[in-house]
């Protein structure tokens, strides 16, 4: 799977630890990096999602949520032109192997 970023500055705070740390603290800064290491390593975002099993929310605009530690959310969405869709119409997320970080925000 792999992942591009919605601006050169997200970019730059997850992919550069000491970046990320000055952005979100070192708890958090470790928590998202490993993550992002983590999810590359999938074929795919369905089988991410059941790696992260409770820690992702599917949104109705077929984005999703995935909580990075207590305090931040990070949002996804599918930029696969290959991507299927189900029956309902909503992303098959097993078909889907590239994906954009959209933004990360304080969880609520």
């Amino acid at each position: 799977m792999q992942i591009s970023y919605a601006t050169a500055d997200l970019k730059h705070c997850c992919l550069k630890r000491e970046v990320a740390e000055q952005c979100f603290g070192r708890t958090y800064a470790d928590r998202l990096v490993s993550e992002l290491a983590d999810a590359e390593a999938f074929d795919n975002v369905h089988e991410w999602h059941e790696f992260l099993g409770g820690n992702v929310t599917i949104n109705a605009n077929d984005s999703f949520e995935v909580t990075i530690g207590s305090s931040y959310m990070a949002t996804f969405v599918s930029v696969d032109q290959n991507a299927g869709v189900d029956a309902a119409g909503r992303t098959d997320w097993a078909s889907v192997e590239f994906i954009k970080l959209t933004a990360i925000s304080e969880a609520l």
